[in-house]
């Protein structure tokens, strides 16, 4: 099975027309099972719209409806030129950038049964600390798969207050209830790869039926899935390794590549992209 998550940035990319458009040829080349995109945000202002593939999750606060200009919904209409046809799920966290529904998304070869659950301390929408997890249960080469899809906050705030781990803890107790099926969990985890102790670990540690992707496949490729300043990472140049896909250790992982880096693909985002290919 071939996954993919990255976060797109959205709307806030320089020329992201073009580049969701690239996105698209990509990801029709590459022909992916399934897909999760954080930052996936839509116009606020915009009216509502449907989508005959669009499946609506079950959710827990903040129901905000689709609309027109959808960052998902562009790109699912752009793999159709492809003849590629997916069927996508869509939830917002909270307000980005003052004119922005930012949330997340999880496109799929089959249909999907999703949920969101609420993983912050806040609910308001307006507040950007308020983050979710986008939940969905997929029935894929004659296997049931549980895709977690979740864009977190940093591992401490200014106060020193341990903020991933309030919203790794309450991810965990959806994990916790499903640990035997083939969980897939994938997304902007805003936590280092090296930081010893802190964010990265703690997933490791706290969650030992989950392996990462980049340290059990056969084969791998590229590191780094951002660098230099981005938005979250002002105060630092060093490339990082924050995005991940976590998988069920008893999954196989054949290859994990960072891809949209410029070695593997232009550059679509501030974050590279993360592909896996799974064993069945």
């Amino acid at each position: 099975m071939k996954v993919l998550t990255l976060n797109v940035h959205g709307w806030m990319e320089k020329f992201a027309s073009k580049k969701i458009k690239q996105l698209a040829q990509v990801i029709a080349t590459k022909d992916y099972d399934v897909i999760a995109l954080q930052e996936v945000n839509q116009p606020m202002k915009e009216g509502m719209t449907e989508h005959k593939r669009f499946i609506k999750p079950s959710q827990e606060v903040n129901l905000v409806p689709l609309k027109k200009g959808n960052y998902a919904g562009v790109l699912v209409k752009e793999l159709e030129k492809f003849g590629k046809y997916y069927f996508w799920t869509w939830s917002a966290n909270h307000i980005g950038y003052d004119k922005y529904d930012e949330g997340l998304a999880i496109l799929s070869k089959t249909p999907q049964n999703s949920q969101v659950i609420n993983i912050s301390q806040s609910t308001e929408y307006d507040n950007v600390g308020t983050r979710n997890i986008l939940k969905s249960e997929i029935s894929i080469f004659d296997k049931k798969w549980l895709i977690f899809n979740g864009h977190f906050s940093w591992w401490e705030d200014p106060e020193d207050n341990q903020i991933f781990k309030h919203e790794w803890d309450r991810a965990q107790i959806a994990l916790n209830e499903n640990m035997k099926e083939n969980i897939i969990f994938m997304g902007d985890f805003n936590n280092e790869a090296s930081t010893y102790n802190k964010g990265y670990d703690y997933v490791l540690k706290t969650a030992p039926f989950l392996n990462d992707s980049y340290t059990i496949a056969q084969e791998n490729y590229g590191y780094a899935t951002m660098k230099g300043k981005i938005d979250g990472w002002k105060t630092t140049s060093d490339s990082k390794r924050i995005d991940y896909i976590f998988v069920s250790d008893k999954l196989t992982v054949q290859k994990n590549h960072v891809i949209f880096n410029q070695d593997n693909e232009s550059i679509v985002s501030d974050h590279f992209g993360v592909e896996v290919i799974i064993l069945e």
